[in-house]
């Protein structure tokens, strides 16, 4: 018997079969395409994301017909805090809408804090005052598309939209604990939407759905797509989960205080929460995890675009075969450079910055290039960078929060760069588990998801002896993390000087 799991990220779809032991038995995969603008917009289009599931079920059906495989359940994880609205008859009212990193909504923040103040909303609801969080988009739309707004129905989100589409019935529009807790408009500690923050911000309760556990199943799957994929007809299908969350489960923090390295476009260190745990400070996003009674707090930043922009930057004009060997010999190069890459710094804020420095305007910069440097150097001055960027997170945990990290994975395709791994290791001074599947911890997620609904495993923590599967450990490299030390506090330096320039900037974008 096997689960078929859905792992919809910021890039594509990425479809599993898994057996119920953990063995991943089938992969497949479809991309599909991120806007992005100079006014902080990032959008996808829903029918992509459809698309590109429909297409890994499709190759998913191939091969369990062919290898005559019993499917027991589909369970589907999704970006976290990618806004969906719907009308009526359960379509999106536009063709595109903003990614879980969009920052379009800086007005409606302010508008918010103005009226409940930083601290209600961090305590009640977990979230920082970024312009992250759906609540403000749901603002943004009423207030910039007023025709639009009129046809929103309901607001869901990303998993929401893809498990309602492959529903033989979707009756009524639902979310999980995890994307409800994005919104700034949802109870943190009580799990019940906030009343008074929707009435207050003009939205209002009736636009909300109802909250779900992510171990609840939800129907059965489309008897249409069965057919066309040579699946059976009376599969269950549950409400799934947030990638994060799942995620957290696939890489064994299933207990206080254990978290993973997700090393994705959004690279950041989650931890798992045995009880409500609140940043002093208010900068931390804390969600509830897909399961009650389980929290999780996400340092999340958006360095990893920058790996993305910068391969896309040196392959202009070259062939996808010719790319390859060129980024393999970078890797390699990379190896190389000395820690500290010369004398050059990178600061990854390429869209802007989320967790610690909630700064929509912060902009990448090279901080010291020279006629010295090349390629290789500014490559490795990226991977630093990043690096940086999760130990200024990860010392919230450790200083602010005071939480002694208990354990961490390593988890994402980002995993698979040892230099990455590495100088994340050596900045953060600390060994990193490596996983056997670092790049399908969410599948696994999925997995144990639809395990404890299926009654295979009673619950959460009875899945890390079964599915938690170590292959070795990512030490600290002493002479990096000296020579680290160093140059963190420049980095911290460079961006509390450039801030006010960062913001200048702006009115010069289109």
């Amino acid at each position: 018997m096997s689960i078929v799991a859905l792992d919809l990220g910021s890039s594509g779809c990425k479809g599993y079969v898994v057996n119920l032991d953990g063995k991943i038995v089938f992969r497949s995969k479809s991309n599909y395409k991120t806007y992005y603008s100079g006014r902080n917009f990032v959008e996808q289009k829903p029918k992509d994301w459809l698309k590109a599931a429909l297409g890994c079920l499709k190759e998913i059906g191939k091969f369990v017909s062919k290898n005559k495989i019993e499917i027991e359940g589909i369970c589907i994880d999704a970006t976290v805090g990618t806004l969906v609205p719907i009308s009526k008859d359960k379509e999106c009212v536009l063709e595109n809408i903003p990614l879980y990193s969009d920052m379009r909504a800086l007005d409606e923040m302010m508008f918010v804090k103005e009226i409940f103040g930083e601290e209600f909303l961090y305590k009640k609801t977990g979230n920082p005052i970024t312009p992250v969080p759906t609540l403000l988009k749901m603002i943004w739309y009423k207030r910039n598309m007023p025709k639009i707004y009129e046809k929103i129905w309901k607001f869901i989100y990303h998993k929401d939209y893809i498990v309602g589409k492959l529903l033989n019935e979707w009756k009524e529009p639902f979310t999980d604990f995890t994307d409800a807790s994005a919104t700034m408009a949802f109870d943190i500690d009580k799990l019940v939407w906030i009343e008074e923050i929707l009435e207050e911000t003009g939205i209002g309760l009736e636009k909300m759905v109802e909250v779900k556990p992510s171990t609840e199943i939800i129907g059965e799957l489309n008897n249409k797509i069965a057919k066309e994929f040579s699946l059976k007809k009376t599969i269950p299908i549950l409400v799934g989960a947030g990638d994060c969350s799942a995620t957290l489960y696939g890489a064994g923090a299933i207990e206080d205080k254990t978290g993973d390295v997700y090393l994705g476009t959004s690279p950041e260190i989650d931890l798992t929460h045995e009880e409500l745990r609140l940043d002093p400070k208010f900068r931390l996003p804390v969600r509830s995890h897909g399961i009650k009674g389980f929290w999780y707090s996400t340092a999340t930043t958006i360095s990893g675009v920058s790996i993305n922009w910068f391969w896309d930057l040196i392959s202009y004009n070259k062939r996808a075969n010719k790319m390859k060997s060129i980024i393999k010999r970078l890797e390699e190069n990379a190896w190389k450079i000395p820690a500290g890459s010369n004398g050059l710094i990178y600061l990854p804020y390429i869209i802007g910055e989320r967790t610690p420095l909630l700064d929509p305007f912060a902009r990448a910069a090279f901080i010291g290039l020279d006629i010295t440097h090349n390629l290789e150097h500014m490559y490795r001055a990226i991977l630093e960078g990043i690096s940086f960027a999760l130990r200024e997170n990860y010392e919230i945990y450790s200083e602010d929060m005071k939480i002694l990290v208990k354990q961490l994975a390593f988890c994402g395709g980002g995993a698979q760069n040892s230099l990455l791994r590495k100088i994340i290791a050596s900045n953060l001074k600390r060994e990193i588990l490596l996983l056997e599947n670092p790049l399908d911890c969410a599948a696994i997620g999925d997995t144990i998801i639809a395990s404890i609904a299926m009654g295979e495993i009673k619950s959460i923590k009875d899945s890390k002896e079964k599915f938690l599967k170590i292959i070795s450990k990512e030490e600290v490299d002493e002479r990096f993390a000296q020579i680290y030390d160093e140059i963190y506090l420049l980095y911290k330096d460079s961006y509390k000087k450039l801030k006010t320039i960062f913001k200048s900037l702006r009115k010069f974008r289109n």
